[in-house]
């Protein structure tokens, strides 16, 4: 797993060093692929600490990390605080299209129903967002905080049949619902695509704009969703309802 992570994550970070020098960043020990790799390494080894992580990485290799016997806790957490997140995330975007073909390249089968959207839309597409984790209070103005703040949410969109991320968007927002993201997920969406979204998206004005878009939707019903059924697809106790109708609110069509 290391070595595979290296292969693919390592060339990507390199990509962006000249990006991190346009900043004005100073290359000395802690350059950008070395705090790539310590931070990846946290992540993957779920180190549980900044002084674990020095600890570790003073002993061992830590992917492409060189032993840095020298290295202190106070160093690498002044440079975890003045490192740009946008860094990050412009690995990520590279790296992104290239797991998505590294996929394609395997030719893997896919599971029949999978086969069958592919062979009728665009994409098959799932959006989904997550509440990131508690950050811990160990330095910088997160001290004095009175209780662990979360870390902000996150938003992606998935490739149904490779399971992997296409966008992934970022909001600072912790308590932000997913419907926050509609407008980014709009542009990120193709004509023709089919799109599955949880619950936690029910907004009806747009699902009317995906519809006229050329987008088809599926979600779950809420409990208290008020409709009519125009068609009846399935309803079975292996694959329960499928229906098309009109929910009783800003018109709108529905599938579920």
């Amino acid at each position: 797993m290391a070595a595979r992570l290296s292969e693919i994550v390592h060339p990507a970070t390199l990509g962006q060093v000249r990006y991190f020098h346009l900043l004005g960043l100073r290359a000395r020990v802690l350059t950008l692929p070395v705090m790539m790799g310590l931070v990846l390494g946290l992540v993957w080894r779920q180190i549980g600490s900044v002084n674990e992580l020095v600890r570790v990485v003073q002993r061992e290799r830590l992917l492409w990390v060189e032993p840095l016997r020298d290295l202190t806790q106070q160093a690498l957490a002044q440079r975890l605080r003045s490192l740009p997140a946008a860094l990050f995330e412009r690995v990520l975007k590279s790296l992104l299209p290239v797991v998505q073909a590294r996929w394609q390249a395997r030719q893997r089968p896919v599971p029949s129903v999978i086969a069958w959207a592919q062979a009728r839309y665009t994409a098959v597409l799932i959006a989904d967002g997550s509440t990131m984790d508690v950050l811990l209070r160990k330095v910088g103005l997160l001290r004095k905080a009175a209780v662990p703040p979360l870390a902000g949410r996150m938003m992606a969109r998935l490739d149904l049949t490779t399971r992997l991320p296409q966008r992934v968007w970022y909001d600072a927002d912790p308590a932000g619902h997913d419907t926050r993201f509609w407008s980014r997920l709009h542009t990120a969406i193709p004509t023709g695509a089919l799109l599955i979204v949880d619950r936690a998206f029910t907004d009806f004005a747009q699902w009317a704009a995906l519809s006229g878009r050329g987008v088809t939707w599926l979600t779950r019903a809420k409990s208290n969703l008020k409709y009519e059924v125009d068609q009846l697809f399935v309803h079975t106790p292996v694959s329960g309802i499928g229906w098309c109708g009109s929910a009783k609110a800003p018109p709108t069509s529905a599938c579920a």
